[in-house]
């Protein structure tokens, strides 16, 4: 028997008693979160989204019944206005009315969604509306992040903790009370002038970010306060008391919540002081936890809710009249946002901010939110007639005490709608002559009896090639596959897979390649979301694929000794879909990349002569099918007269070795994480003449050891090309007689098929001349060898393709270049994928480069790990240690023991061994920038590769993963320095070798919660409670020089009585 569905329940908290007296549910009393951007989402896609996410949040849809809420509310409302020409203005009055939803303002409280379209089809602006009697700040971008997320198709992330700020203080064992407070702060905005009150909000949009920010409000309002105050008839020389939000969540990490989990913070500041005063004084608020005490709003349960509104309406009054207050404003900062989680459903956001409460009892309220580039402040204030003009200057007051230059803006984490490009040039070669199927029957014609494959099982000629595959078109044909037609490929690297795709191909459809070695639920998951008509595999293969394959399988080894088809059916046309290839998708989905017959012919053709293909050539097939390099052995010496040799096993050295020496292979495509088995490959220098890489970064330490494996003369191409270009669109002859000094060799340029432009963001085009070296802009690919799309509906987020009114299509990569002398591209990252730490951009190549010109090194790659309960991103190194354990040679001091024993975890290689992590971190540390230093070195065997070739980095060793947290060691470190670094070390998640005299504890990643933690465990641990109160009292100079130095230096002058 099914159990009855029980709906999502939680008490009403004191809080929100509060906030349902203050009244205006969905007015006033309403936490808005506004996300502007482009193109509206579909109505349809938007109330499916709008439902989904009242699934997994349904403090959506809340309703009290006594004194629980049960989510058996109706589902957030969907509101639809007239278009707005640049978004909306919050100032202005029809503007709020609208936000505010006046007719219903003293409704129920429950959410909505407000849609403004633009005057330009691209351009909308959301509005999502939650009151604040059901949720908080953090809780209400919770909802929204949860629509964003359904409406890109991804799975949700229920919040269904049943917390209230009251049980979660019962549950910390909090049994303090707030202390009472005495209504006597006067308004920022000076004594209101007689009659109606008003309501008003304002926004500033500053760029950059600003380190200490709701201090630094907190006390230019105060400022602002006592500058305004004679002005307006207040009196701001009584000083200031500001409200601080303090999100409960931090102290229960792990909840997963939209309700009022939010207690306040009270800072009673005086004007003129620095802005690090009030920081201390914040600092030592949130250490001491003053957040966790139930306040006067408890006194409003016993209360009707009708005397609970009365009382607070005449609160309310009195505090208006006589221009006394509970608190003069109230500073709430929601963190730092990414555009990208508010994206979904063609929405592509641009700006967010948040429009705070108008609060009862608290005139003035300030709202901030950042991304990576801006930092928005809005500010909500009540009072009576002339207030627009009155909070005007006090929002301008308040900008002029703030830094005039802010922090660097950070890296984005998401790519910014970019402006649309008009159509480039394509080179003059717009199209290819011929398909490949059309090239293959010409070179089997011609050469019949030359060997086309080669390997364990022996030759096939082109002859039997030829009639093999047009066997295996035939029987598809016979079951009715033609052009554009889906034909799943999950075959070995054996003749009777190379003939099954050349029978796709034949019979004009296009072939899907996936990996014999996926799951076969994968597999099966692929071929139905992509609506493959057939799979073809392999005896061995179809038992564990055939009860989950949704289509019918054929078996390759059958089909290929059946009839042939007569007459022989015609070769597909250029715009024929040729193949569709797989890759990760941004939504965990993996996306199909749809390459047409004009596409893959450019690039065979460009590439032949690229890797000097001929009929002599003897090219390696080690790779997967469904990892496009596969195409270069399966495409490029069978339009030449040359010949495959197969592989049947996965990459190795053992692999290599046989495909070199006992199949004479003379030319490789493989990714440089293949490298480190070539030393081993048995071949003697001249044996390969062309060794291709691509699908990573190339490093001088990558050519010096294809260097050691085949000498001089062999031909090493850097090739670069994301597979929505055709495999490759760029290519780089190596020239030894030219080295690089660069961390990574150069990707080249490009080939006849393609054009590749760097595009800076505002959309100029960077040249080729002198003036443009070295300035760096997005790899943007047009022409032919562009794919047709991505198979299948759009997941949301906005397409990098373009197809422009002549025909030409554009691929933007997301892929940033730099150029080159000359006019070629140096890869320089990824504009979405960069790795940042503490707001820096780190470059990994650069790190690896270093790691990898240690003679001690045999490999190494970078990657972020996140410590526990924590988003903090921590950079790790993997090295893999050579072969020999030649170590050396170190400088003096380099190479410190192990204090973990011979045997611990610092010193992996042996009892009496250098501890190699920590002579790398010392080598980083002595030629890169302190943010690009690893926290962390880890040593292992070997790089695990995904099935592509590519360095598989989710597959290393996290080591958070199974770190057991460590008991405190009262006997500790000897020395203070030592200490205080340990404290630093366990807070930032950063090794202690990598952390100097002057390491920096906000350069290294520590915000505000995570300094208040640092300072309470170095006073637990090393003051006495009287040392400790005089070390807090030296914060206000302590926080404007967070270094290691200076932090032991405050530390022995409270041990020791002295001045700092």
């Amino acid at each position: 028997m099914t159990p009855p569905h029980i709906p999502y329940r939680r008490p009403v908290s004191p809080t929100e008693h509060l906030y349902l007296a203050a009244g205006h549910a969905r007015g006033a009393m309403a936490l808005r979160i506004v996300v502007e951007g482009h193109t509206t989402p579909e109505p349809a896609a938007l109330r499916a989204a709008v439902a989904r996410a009242a699934e997994t949040c349904p403090g959506s849809r809340l309703v009290r019944r006594g004194p629980v809420w049960t989510a058996e509310g109706p589902l957030p409302t969907i509101r639809y206005a007239a278009p707005a020409a640049g978004g909306i203005d919050v100032s202005d009055p029809p503007t709020a009315a609208l936000l505010t939803g006046r007719s219903r303002r003293n409704g129920p409280p429950g959410c909505e969604v407000l849609v403004v379209p633009g005057t330009s089809a691209d351009t909308a602006t959301l509005v999502f509306s939650a009151s604040h009697a059901v949720m908080d700040g953090h809780g209400a971008l919770t909802w929204v992040r949860e629509v964003f997320r359904a409406l890109r198709g991804e799975s949700g992330r229920p919040a269904l903790a049943p917390d209230t700020d009251r049980g979660l203080l019962r549950r910390l064992g909090a049994c303090a009370r707030r202390p009472p407070l005495v209504p006597d702060r006067p308004s920022p905005l000076g004594r209101p002038a007689p009659g109606p009150e008003q309501t008003l909000w304002l926004r500033r949009t500053l760029p950059g970010h600003h380190p200490a920010l709701t201090a630094r409000l907190a006390q230019a309002l105060t400022d602002s306060a006592a500058t305004a105050g004679p002005r307006s008839g207040g009196a701001g020389h009584d000083g200031t008391r500001v409200m601080i939000p303090v999100d409960l969540r931090r102290h229960r990490p792990g909840i997963a919540s939209t309700g009022n989990l939010t207690l306040p913070l009270f800072l009673d500041l005086s004007p003129g002081q620095e802005w690090s005063r009030a920081q201390v004084t914040l600092l030592r608020a949130l250490a001491e936890h003053q957040e966790l005490a139930e306040g006067f709003e408890s006194a409003l349960l016993p209360l009707p809710p009708a005397a609970g509104r009365l009382l607070l309406r005449a609160a309310q009054a009195g505090a208006v009249r006589a221009d006394r207050h509970l608190a003069s404003a109230v500073v709430s900062h929601l963190g730092r946002l990414d555009p990208a989680e508010f994206s979904g459903g063609g929405f592509t956001a641009t700006t967010l901010y948040a429009l705070p409460v108008h609060a009862p009892l608290v005139p003035v309220s300030m709202a901030a939110t950042e991304t990576a580039t801006a930092t928005e402040l809005t500010m909500g204030v009540r009072g009576g007639p002339g207030l627009a003009e009155r909070a005007t200057r006090l929002l301008d007051e308040v900008l002029t005490h703030l830094p005039t230059s802010a922090a660097p803006p950070l890296a984005p984490t998401s790519p910014a709608p970019r402006p649309e490009l008009p159509p480039a040039p394509v080179p003059d070669a717009v199209a290819p002559p011929a398909t490949v199927v059309e090239l293959f029957r010409a070179q089997a014609a011609r050469t019949p009896g030359a060997p086309a494959l080669d390997g364990p099982g022996g030759v096939v000629t082109y002859a039997e090639l030829d009639r093999r595959s047009d066997a295996v078109a035939a029987a598809l044909l016979r079951r009715g596959i033609g052009r554009e037609d889906l034909v799943g490929l999950v075959v070995d690297r054996t003749p009777a897979g190379v003939c099954a795709l050349w029978g796709i191909l034949k019979a004009g459809a296009a072939y899907v390649p996936l990996d014999p070695a996926h799951p076969a639920a994968r597999t099966a998951e692929i071929l139905r979301a992509c609506g493959a008509r057939l799979c073809l595999t392999q005896r061995h293969l179809a038992e564990a694929l055939g009860a989950l394959a949704p289509c019918p399988l054929l078996e390759a080894e059958d089909l290929v000794t059946g009839p042939t088809p007569w007459p022989v059916p015609p070769a597909p046309a250029l715009e024929d879909l040729a193949y569709v290839i797989h890759t990760s998708g941004s939504t965990g989905r993996p996306k199909g990349v749809q390459i047409e017959h004009r596409a893959l012919a450019g690039f065979v053709r460009w590439m032949t002569q690229v890797c000097r293909v001929d009929a002599r050539t003897r090219f390696g097939f080690a790779s997967s099918y469904g990892f496009d390099i596969s195409c270069f052995p399966l495409f490029l010496p069978l339009l030449a007269g040359g010949t495959v040799v197969l592989a049947p096993d996965a990459p190795s050295r053992a692999t290599l070795r046989r495909l070199v020496s006992d199949h004479r292979a003379d030319t490789l495509a493989l990714t440089p994480s293949h490298l480190p088995l070539l030393p081993d490959a048995g071949a003697g220098a001249g044996d390969v003449r062309t060794l291709l890489l691509g699908g990573e970064p190339l490093t001088p330490a990558a050519v010096r050891t294809a260097r050691t494996a085949f000498g001089p003369d062999c031909r090493i191409v850097n090739g670069y090309g994301p597979t929505e270009a055709t495999v490759v669109c760029l290519a780089h002859v190596v020239d030894d007689a030219r080295p690089t000094t660069a961390a990574t060799l150069p990707i080249g340029t490009p080939g006849p098929y393609a054009r590749v432009d760097l595009v800076t963001e505002d959309g100029e085009r960077i040249g080729t001349g002198a003036e443009d070296t070295g300035r760096t802009g997005e790899i943007v690919v047009s022409g032919c060898q562009v794919a047709r799309g991505y198979l299948g509906p759009s997941d949301g987020r906005p397409s990098p393709f373009a197809e422009h009114e002549d025909g030409t299509r554009t691929y933007r990569t997301g892929d940033l270049g730099r150029r080159l002398p000359g006019g070629a591209v140096e890869f320089a990252g990824r504009i979405d994928g960069q790795l940042k730490i503490a707001g820096h951009r780190i470059e990994p190549a650069e790190i690896v480069a270093v790691l990898e010109a240690r003679p001690e090194v045999s490999r190494a790659v970078v990657a972020v790990r996140r410590r526990p309960h924590t988003t903090t991103p921590v950079l790790c190194a993997y090295v893999v240690p050579r072969a020999d354990g030649s170590y050396g040679p170190y400088g003096e001091g380099e190479a410190p023991k192990s204090p973990n024993g011979p045997d611990g975890p610092g010193s992996p290689h042996g009892p009496g061994l250098p501890d190699l992590p920590a002579a790398l971190r010392s080598a980083l540390t002595a030629v890169l920038p302190a943010a690009m230093v690893p926290a962390h070195v880890i040593t292992v065997d070997a790089i695990p590769s995904t099935v592509g070739g590519k360095a598989d980095l989710d597959a290393l060793p996290d080591p958070f993963a199974s770190a057991p947290v460590a008991a405190h060691d009262t006997a500790g470190p000897a020395t203070l320095h030592a200490r205080v670094a340990a404290h630093w070390a366990a807070i930032l998640a950063v090794d202690t070798a990598r952390l100097s005299a002057e390491s920096d504890f906000q350069t290294l990643g520590g915000d505000s919660l995570a300094l208040v933690e640092m300072l309470t465990a170095v006073s637990d641990d090393l003051l006495e409670p009287a040392q400790a109160r005089r070390f807090m009292a030296g914060l206000d100079c302590l926080v404007r020089n967070l270094t290691l130095t200076q932090v032991c230096a405050h530390l022995t002058a409270a041990r020791e009585e002295l001045p700092v």
